[in-house]
């Protein structure tokens, strides 16, 4: 007879236990808090009928040690972790066996033009989030078995809610055919279990549960890898619905962070509303700025942004490389011949450092060293077209035009705040950033610097970049691009920049340094007087405070609450990076 263990006690884990006692040697059972590791050695198969929760764990104890394992459903949680579990099995030379008792059934049925799959149960239940994810494993999981042969091969168009009080009801669509699926906890007659209308019960002289567990056990004429197949379906399915029923996410914010992690978020499956308190999206710091896809050679004094920023570039252009302006763009970074926190030794030495390729130039005005590095610039116009794409590709609700104080937050919603300058706002954990109310002054140049980016590091900073197809270029300068600087936990706004900030080029703005810029850029820039000055955009730059020692531009991902996540944006070109961190923690926060 074969020699097994039984884990887990309860309820269910009786009647397991009178079946195996019928064909098999049970040599130990215990609950899932008792030890099992050393009862192990001394059996083939482990039977687990732990609470759901243990499973994980146990599962992979077990299939560690070199053990077949039947386990009750679920697997586990999520997709994932069964993925893991049903690899795990195949690395050991093991079989690992999921619940599929109703697949043992003799039943007579077929899909038709429209059809219910109705589940009810006489249980007193309590209808939460947690406990109706429960429901769908506990009367929903052998369904999405029986399911999957018709299925599998077809798309799902859409998850449609049912808003039905006191049950799980919702409509899957998918091609050719919509599925309706009702579980109903809180029925007081006999309890229903059909689709389509042809009953899932099965004959009472069946024994399905002793002829799986005899068959599983005993290896007769049991496919496996089918019962992975469904299990998995079943699981990840699971996981779908879980994310479309019983919680939201609403992420706040529609700068390139807040829009990059809510297209993701809805691409994964999930309900997300975006809030954004402009009439579009990409309107503040997302819009003004250099336009610069940085690759790290900006920050000599900050080895952990150069990372980050190299970290990102890829994916960036992997996701928005439309973006990106042509190849023509020759770009230079140069090292002042004063004032300079870097020296040019210093700069080449960490270039070769980081890896960072370059071609040395004839230095510039007013420099001691230039180089020519493989950078490029996007275009914000393009960007947001591309991310609206997304947007609407991945079905997110976006709301524009609402303003955080506006918005109602309920308990089954899950909250990405993504407002930078405003970032607490929503944080309960408020800190103090530092924030710069900036100029960018838009110039129409000589002819000799069409097509040329040009940095000047790394003191009395300076930098000269196109704006997109426009044929001019934004100026930036570390000191008089600055107009206003403030520490605390909100930007102050000065009465008279209210007008200009965030509103695109503002031409001939009451307040502008643009003499300043000029003036400074002369040392540098050949013939930089004779520019146009075409208009200045302005915008708040958010940092955190008292960074000037290494110039630092992190992006933080944090989950701030059980159902709030923060997302502190650094350089544009992280922001498909960090909407993956985020996607990846958010995952054990949803099931």
């Amino acid at each position: 007879m074969t020699k097994v263990g039984l884990i887990g006690l309860g309820k269910w884990g009786s009647i397991l236990y009178k079946k195996l006692d019928s064909f098999c040697d049970v040599k130990f059972t215990c609950r899932s808090k008792d030890t099992y590791l050393d009862k192990l050695d001394s059996v083939d198969w482990v039977v687990v009928s732990t609470p759901n929760q243990t499973h994980y764990e146990i599962v992979k104890d077990c299939l560690n040690a070199g053990k077949n394992v039947f386990c009750e459903k679920p697997l586990t949680p999520t997709y994932k972790q069964s993925k893991e579990l049903f690899d795990l099995a195949k690395k050991m030379g093991v079989r690992l066996y999921v619940d599929d008792v109703q697949n043992h059934r003799e039943l007579d049925w077929e899909l038709s033009n429209y059809n219910l799959v109705e589940r009810k149960k006489k249980d007193n239940y309590n209808h939460s989030y947690y406990e109706n994810s429960d429901l769908l494993y506990r009367l929903g999981y052998h369904d999405f078995y029986y399911l999957y042969p018709y299925v599998k091969d077809k798309s799902i168009n859409k998850i449609q809610p049912l808003d039905v009080e006191n049950k799980v009801n919702f409509i899957v669509e998918y091609d050719d055919i919509d599925i309706e699926f009702c579980y109903d906890t809180n029925y007081e007659d006999t309890a229903v279990y059909s689709i389509n209308g042809c009953s899932m019960a099965g004959s009472g002289d069946d024994d399905p549960l002793g002829d799986m567990l005899e068959k599983v056990i005993n290896h007769e004429m049991v496919d496996f890898d089918y019962n992975e197949e469904i299990s998995l379906y079943s699981n990840n399915f699971i996981d779908m619905l879980n994310k479309k029923l019983f919680k939201s996410i609403t992420v706040v914010g529609g700068g390139i962070f807040g829009c990059t992690a809510a297209w993701m978020l809805a691409k994964e499956g999930y309900n997300v509303n975006l809030f954004e308190k402009n009439d579009d999206i990409l309107t503040q710091a997302s819009a003004i700025n250099q336009y610069r896809l940085h690759r790290g050679y900006h920050y000599p004094r900050s080895k952990e942004t150069v990372r980050s920023s190299l970290k990102g570039y890829d994916s960036f252009l992997e996701v928005y490389g439309d973006s990106v302006l042509n190849n023509d763009i020759v770009h230079y970074y140069a090292i002042s011949s004063r004032d300079s926190l870097v020296s040019s030794g210093e700069y080449i030495k960490f270039l070769d450092e980081m890896g960072l390729d370059y071609e040395l130039h004839e230095p510039l005005k007013g420099t001691d060293l230039t180089v020519e590095v493989d950078e490029v610039l996007f275009d914000h116009e393009k960007l947001r077209e591309l991310v609206w794409k997304k947007l609407k590709e991945y079905k997110v609700n976006v709301f524009l035009g609402s303003f955080i104080e506006e918005i109602e937050i309920d308990s089954n919603q899950i909250v990405v705040n993504a407002t930078y300058s405003n970032i607490n706002l929503l944080n309960s954990d408020k800190r103090d950033y530092q924030h710069e109310l900036c100029e960018k002054p838009v110039l129409k140049l000589p002819d000799e610097y069409k097509n040329k980016s040009i940095v000047i590091m790394d003191g009395p900073f300076m930098c000269v970049d196109p704006l997109g197809e426009t044929g001019y270029h934004v100026m930036g300068n570390v000191v008089h691009a600055i107009h206003n600087t403030n520490i605390g936990e909100f930007p102050k706004v000065p009465k008279e920049y209210e007008e200009l900030l965030n509103k695109g080029i503002i031409h001939n703005p009451k307040i502008t340094n643009i003499d300043k810029f000029i003036e400074s850029a002369k040392e540098f820039f050949i013939d930089i007087e004779k520019s146009e000055h075409i208009g200045s955009m302005f915008t708040f730059r958010t940092v955190l405070p008292n960074r000037e020692h290494d110039d630092s531009r992190p992006t933080i991902v944090e989950q701030t609450s059980a159902s709030s996540f923060s997302l502190f944006s650094g350089k544009i070109g992280t922001c498909v990076e960090a909407a993956e961190t985020l996607v990846e923690r958010m995952s054990g926060t949803l099931i």
